[in-house]
């Protein structure tokens, strides 16, 4: 398994069964490879300090549009072409 290839599970299964051929793929990747290690340490304490701030409710069409956007950044990363999100106003 590849970087990407990890970078991209993480983040879109973030729920996913630890027991599963991916997940024990990418443990082997993560055994390997300082950067994918320290992307995953840095996701899962970002992770914990979300969990404890408290902070100020978004009304939930803002919470929809924030979700929409980081799942095109996530496709962006993942596929190396950018989106079309210029091209269309909301």
């Amino acid at each position: 398994m590849k970087c990407k290839g990890v970078y991209q599970y993480i983040c879109l299964n973030l729920d996913a069964d630890m027991n599963s051929p991916k997940c024990r793929a990418i443990k082997k990747h993560l055994d390997s490879c300082p950067n994918c290690t320290a992307y995953l340490d840095s996701l899962k304490k970002t992770i914990l300090l979300y969990k404890k701030q408290e902070g100020p409710s978004i009304p939930l069409k803002t919470h929809r549009k924030l979700h929409k956007v980081i799942d095109l950044a996530i496709l962006e990363a993942s596929t190396g072409k950018p989106s079309m999100r210029g091209s269309r106003k909301s």
